[in-house]
């Protein structure tokens, strides 16, 4: 597998954290076939307070294998949040925990965003994945959990793992990547936010 770092998407000055981002190419056929437990990952999906509530996660109001199933190549990106000693120092509480896992998510996933969003636009027919949290409403909650069709119908995109995606399994064996863990208390050495662009365009290359 074909791993390459990549800096376009953005790094984090002074934010308590480095940012590095690896992208690869897979077929999609493979990805599915090898990566991909639909009932699996909708079981756990179920016992996240997110289920239902978020337009970006399941349940899907489309054939999730038909609406992958459209694509033939995936480009997969994962940027590595690495904690500074400082920051892994200072981080001592379970709320500290939360906030600062929080704020790095939201940076990484703003800089993916718009990087995977500018060739959605550079190769029309293509389309992201992103990451459950969505970031089009701001502070607004989502209109889902108001039984509401979403506000940004257009642009919303919902996660690779919302498709029933395994992402340990996907930067460990696609991007090079272990996940770390923490705990209540305690920042783990990093976290990473996984997301992609599949196309049917065999010539796209993410630089």
């Amino acid at each position: 597998m074909n791993i390459r770092n990549i800096t376009t998407p953005g790094k984090a000055g002074g934010k308590g954290f480095t940012l590095e981002h690896v992208v690869t190419e897979i077929a999609v056929e493979e990805y599915a076939e090898g990566y991909r437990e639909i009932d699996r990952f909708l079981s756990l999906c179920k016992q996240c307070p997110r289920f239902g509530k978020q337009w970006t996660c399941p349940p899907c109001e489309f054939d999730v294998k038909a609406y992958v199933g459209q694509f033939k190549y995936a480009h997969i990106l994962g940027s590595k949040m690495t904690f500074t000693a400082d920051t892994l120092r200072t981080t001592i509480t379970q709320e500290g925990v939360k906030q600062v896992c929080d704020d790095a998510m939201k940076y990484a996933l703003t800089k993916a965003s718009a990087y995977l969003r500018k060739y959605e636009r550079l190769s029309p027919g293509s389309l992201c994945f992103l990451g459950s949290r969505c970031l089009l409403c701001g502070s607004q909650p989502c209109a889902r959990q108001d039984a509401k069709p979403c506000r940004h119908p257009h642009d919303v995109r919902v996660s690779l793992e919302a498709v029933g995606f395994n992402l340990g399994k996907t930067t460990s064996q696609l991007l090079g990547i272990d996940l770390k863990w923490g705990g209540k208390d305690r920042l783990p050495e990093y976290i990473t936010l996984v997301t992609a662009l599949l196309t049917n365009d065999a010539t796209l290359r993410l630089e």
